[in-house]
């Protein structure tokens, strides 16, 4: 299978690892790889990591973006949505952010999260693993493990942007900006193989 991007054509065996920055970038800036949908595309995403994920199964990463392009995501009602059975899901929430001291660092080991914010804002921490303390160790039911870290990047999370999260990448969503902004979000699970 070939998949054009950026007037490059790429082979689903393709190997993002021995691409050089120049190729990355020019994948990355396509955006083909998210299949039209017209937001952008936060720039703490780990380029060379989510080139790896799509090229092990662009099917799943296509019907992701997809469902994301096409779903009138204001009136989804909150819960699970299986797109690809446990594969692949998406997830609504409506909630008021909370303070930062309430909400702690996280990752997943099974799925990828593509994290964006249909309404609303929110500020989403960010950093490294080097840099977090295991607070609550890895539940395989929930694919979750919690951390301690105070400090790390934060970013603006609104409906102009997306965020995807890999099993490296410390998350800390769902944080107030300072108003009582209400917020309704999706995450894509995207499960790894």
């Amino acid at each position: 299978m070939t998949i054009l991007s950026a007037g490059i054509s790429f082979e689903k065996n393709a190997e993002p690892l021995k691409w050089s920055d120049e190729e990355l970038n020019k994948w990355f800036d396509s955006k083909d790889w998210c299949g039209g949908w017209g937001v952008t595309p936060d720039s703490s995403i780990n380029k060379r990591a989510l080139a790896i994920a799509y090229f092990k199964n662009p099917e799943r990463w296509q019907k992701a973006f997809e469902y994301l392009k096409t779903t009138d995501l204001l009136s989804a009602p909150p819960g699970k949505t299986e797109i690809e059975g446990e594969s692949l899901f998406a997830s609504v929430a409506e909630y008021l952010p909370k303070n930062r001291e309430e909400v702690r660092y996280e990752s997943h080991e099974k799925y990828i999260d593509i994290q964006y914010v249909i309404s609303g804002k929110e500020l989403m921490g960010i950093t490294s693993r080097e840099k977090v303390v295991v607070d609550e160790s890895y539940n395989k039911e929930k694919d979750i493990t919690f951390y301690t870290f105070d400090g790390g990047v934060y970013r603006l999370a609104t409906p102009a942007c997306f965020f995807i999260f890999f099993p490296d990448d410390m998350h800390r969503p769902s944080i107030s900006t300072g108003d009582t902004v209400f917020v309704k979000k999706v995450v894509i699970k995207v499960m790894i193989d």
